[in-house]
C-alpha cells in the first residue's frame, strides 16, 4: 500500500499526523531545513518524536534540504550524526555534496533526493540511484504519464506530492525571494513574493498558483507502484495536517474524502490538478475571505486527532493462581515475552473476579496505539484481583511492548 507522508512543522502537527493515521512524517531540525521559520525540532524533541514514531510503526524523515556553504560542512556532519542517533529513518537532501557528507557522518540514514533536485525523468532518477539515493521526490510539475515512466523505468522508490502548495517556478529554481528581499528559499527563508499582486496587463496575481490536490488519484498511484504520497505543508497548522491525512486515508479505504473541509482549512481559490493531468489552465489562485476556516471546522478537525490512531494489536495469556504472582504471556507482532507481575490474587470474600472482567480491563487501552486482540484467561475460582491492580498490569505490559519496539529498532540500525 502506498505510504501517506505528512508534514510536521512542530510537535502539534506531529500529533495530528500520528493520530489520524499517517504512515510516515517529515520534519526539520533547527539547522539546514528549507522551512527555517517553522517551529522545527530540537534534539530532545526529535528523540521524543522518533520514539513516538517507532511505537506507532511510522517512518520519520528529516529535511536537510538547504544549500550548504563550505564553512558549514562540519556542522552538517554533526547534525546528520545527531539525527541518526535520535532514530530517524532517512534524510531529504537537495545537494549532492551534502549527501556525501551526510552519508559519511551517518551511514545508516537513507538518502531521499529532494524535489529541489528537480528529478523529472527516468535518467535523472537513475543518476540519483547511482549516487546512493534510496528515493527520489519527483518534481511537482510532472504529469501522471511522466511519473509512470520514472516508476517503471528505474529501480528506486518514488515520492509524489498529492496535496499542498505549488511554486510558480520549478521547486528549488526560484531566486525571487533572494533577489527582492535577501531571503533565499534555498536557505529556508522564502518570503513567498509570488503571492503578491503581480500584474500583467489587466490580470492580477499572475504568479500565485492554486494549491495542488490529487488525493483522489491515490489508488491509481498505488497501482502504478509509487512508494509515497506526500502532503506539502510544514508551515501549516495541525488541523490542516489532520484534514489532509484523513482525506488520503479515506480515499485509500474507498470512502469519499471531505474535500469541502480540505478546501476550507487551507486553499487558494480552490485546488488544481493541472500539472498532474497535463491540462495547464485555471491554475491561478489567492487567499480570499471565502477561503477562511471557521471555528466549527477547526473544532471538528481537532476531534480527528483527539485520541491515538490504533495501529498495533497485542495478545495476552493471563495466568491467575492462588498465592502466586499473576503471569502474562504477551505477543505483539514479532515481540514475545513473559511478564511476571507483583500482583498476588486474594481470596474472594464476596464476589470473585471473572475472566470477562479481566479481559475488559486489559482492553482499556485508550491513550495508546494498541488494541487488545486475543485474551486467554486461565484463572482459578474464588480469587479476586482489584481493578486498580489489573489496570497497573495492563500499563506495565504496554510499557514493556513499547520499550522492546524501540530497542529492536535500534538493534536493526
Amino acid at each position: 500500500m502506498i505510504e501517506i507522508l505528512a508534514p510536521c512543522g512542530g510537535e502539534e502537527q506531529l500529533a495530528a499526523a500520528l493520530d489520524t493515521g499517517a504512515d510516515a512524517v517529515y520534519l526539520g531540525v533547527t539547522d539546514f531545513s528549507a522551512r527555517k521559520n517553522a517551529a522545527n525540532f530540537t534534539r530532545e524533541q526529535l528523540e521524543n518524536a522518533a520514539r513516538k514514531c517507532r511505537i506507532a510503526g511510522v517512518k520519520l524523515y528529516v529535511t536537510l534540504n538547504t544549500l550548504i556553504f563550505d564553512d558549514e560542512l562540519e556542522k552538517l556532519a554533526a547534525t546528520a550524526a545527531m539525527i541518526e542517533e535520535a532514530g530517524a529513518d532517512g534524510v531529504i537532501v537537495q545537494d549532492f555534496g551534502a549527501a556525501r557528507v551526510i552519508h559519511r557522518a551517518a551511514p545508516s540514514l537513507r538518502l531521499h533526493a529532494s524535489t529541489q533536485m528537480t528529478v523529472t525523468s527516468a535518467s535523472g532518477a537513475e543518476f540519483a540511484r547511482k549516487q546512493g539515493f534510496s528515493r527520489v521526490v519527483l518534481a511537482r510539475e510532472m504529469s501522471l504519464d511522466e511519473i509512470a515512466k520514472v516508476v517503471r523505468g528505474v529501480d528506486i522508490e518514488t515520492e509524489v506530492f498529492v496535496h499542498g502548495a505549488l511554486c510558480v517556478c520549478v521547486s528549488g529554481q526560484c531566486l525571487m525571494s533572494a533577489m527582492y528581499g535577501g531571503r533565499s528559499g534555498n536557505r529556508g527563508l522564502c518570503a513567498q513574493p509570488c503571492r503578491l499582486d503581480v500584474t500583467c496587463g489587466n490580470r492580477h496575481n499572475v504568479l500565485s498558483l492554486k494549491d495542488l490536490s490529487v488525493a483522489e488519484a491515490l489508488p491509481e498511484l498505488d497501482r502504478l507502484g509509487v512508494t509515497s504520497a506526500k502532503i506539502e505543508g510544514r508551515m501549516k497548522r495541525p488541523e490542516y495536517v489532520a484534514a489532509a491525512v484523513t482525506a488520503c486515508r479515506d480515499v485509500l479505504a474507498g470512502r469519499k474524502p471531505d474535500t469541502e473541509t480540505l478546501r476550507e482549512v487551507f486553499s487558494r481559490s480552490g485546488f488544481t490538478d493541472a500539472y498532474f493531468t497535463g491540462t495547464l489552465r485555471d491554475m491561478q489562485g489567492i487567499r480570499t475571505s471565502d477561503d477562511a476556516v471557521s471555528p466549527d471546522t477547526l473544532a471538528k478537525l481537532r476531534r480527528l486527532y483527539a485520541k491515538p490512531y490504533k495501529r498495533r494489536t497485542f495478545d495476552v495469556k493471563l495466568t491467575v493462581r492462588p498465592d502466586t504472582p499473576v503471569t502474562a504471556q504477551v505477543k505483539c507482532g514479532d515481540i514475545t515475552f513473559t511478564h511476571i507481575s507483583s500482583i498476588v490474587p486474594q481470596k474472594a470474600l464476596t464476589r470473585p473476579t471473572t475472566a470477562d472482567e479481566l479481559r475488559d480491563r486489559l482492553a482499556k487501552t485508550g491513550g495508546t496505539v494498541f488494541t487488545l486482540g486475543t485474551a486467554v484467561i486461565e484463572a482459578a475460582e474464588d480469587l479476586m484481583l482489584p481493578a486498580s491492580a489489573v489496570n497497573e498490569l495492563r500499563r506495565e505490559i504496554l510499557q514493556e511492548i513499547e520499550d522492546q519496539i524501540v530497542a529492536n529498532a535500534r538493534e536493526k540500525r
